[in-house]
């Protein structure tokens, strides 16, 4: 009985988990849909030259999954992914696995798997943290450049295509590809909304609804767009001071969160029989599966405690 109800609460957790990730994939779905859509109006006559007629009727939800992958690498600073790239993941991967499978057997096989799969999406967060976080640096420094072109009497368009010029880094690709847009026919609110969904940049999308008032209604959009670099630059400066008085906080939220997921793992690769006993012993079973359900809540509670502070 006290099994069934285990099991009864893992399955309601595993449902509530899966109905929010799939709300989440059909928002970052709808994203991507729009997003993609210009930029298959920019390169669609070219490909459909190129393309056979049966390769021309791929699959949309295909089509979908590819740019968001192409969209997942982007907003990791990398443009164009290769084939060697997807090697140079892959492979070290597969050597690790088939050495745990020879070393350890399918256990600690699917724990390397686990852990690998793990440490990949650790990084590309990261990547795409640091990327982002350079990017809202660099966005005042912009728009202070926009405002000063427009108070001497240029229009935004014009003003947006100059200032690209003096931006360097990852915001210089965002723009560029904003810029590309706007020579195809595109407004530059919509440009510049698109590419916020894209690089997920929230601070790009007020950018963009400036421009897009001030398009519509006119006004003191240069005004707008120097109060807001100045509040950026507030906000990020009270942001590294938090970041600084609570570093000790969220080092220790980060360590509690991962240290029990590293130690089952080492268990399972390293002693998967130690955890072959336990789940066939019914009480190491209910005590296998009470710490997988209090490792996500202290986990979930303890991100959330990191992603505040």
């Amino acid at each position: 009985m006290h099994i069934a109800l285990w099991l009864l609460a893992a399955a309601l957790l595993l449902t509530g988990t899966a109905l929010w990730l799939w709300q989440r994939a059909q928002q970052r779905a709808q994203q991507d849909v729009s997003a993609a859509f210009v930029n298959r109006q920019i390169q669609g006559m070219q490909q459909a030259q190129k393309l056979p007629l049966d390769q021309g009727e791929t699959e949309p939800k295909l089509q979908l999954r590819i740019e968001a992958l192409r969209h997942f690498f982007m907003r990791a600073g990398i443009q164009h992914p290769t084939g060697t790239l997807y090697f140079q993941l892959l492979t070290p991967g597969f050597i690790l696995i088939l050495l745990a499978l020879v070393l350890g057997g399918w256990l600690s096989a699917l724990g390397t798997l686990l852990l690998y799969i793990l440490l990949m999406i650790f990084y590309f967060w990261l990547r795409t943290s640091k990327l982002q976080r350079t990017m809202v640096r660099q966005l005042p420094g912009f728009l202070d450049t926009l405002v000063r072109l427009v108070t001497i009497g240029n229009s935004i368009g014009s003003a947006f295509q100059t200032g690209i010029l003096g931006t360097e880094g990852p915001l210089r690709v965002v723009l560029d590809r904003a810029n590309r847009q706007v020579q195809a026919g595109v407004e530059l609110e919509h440009a510049l909304r698109q590419q916020a969904a894209i690089f997920r940049f929230k601070e790009l999308d007020l950018v963009a609804a400036v421009i897009g008032v001030s398009a519509r209604f006119g006004g003191r959009s240069d005004l707008v767009l120097e109060r807001m670099a100045a509040f950026m630059r507030d906000l990020e400066h009270a942001q590294n001071e938090l970041s600084a008085l609570s570093a000790e906080i969220r080092l220790s939220a980060w360590i509690m969160g991962i240290l029990p997921v590293a130690i089952g793992m080492f268990l399972i690769i390293f002693n998967n029989d130690m955890f072959v006993n336990m789940w066939h012993d019914p009480i190491g079973k209910k005590m296998l599966i009470g710490a997988v359900l209090l490792e996500m809540m202290g986990g979930y509670g303890l991100f959330r405690l990191a992603r505040t502070v």
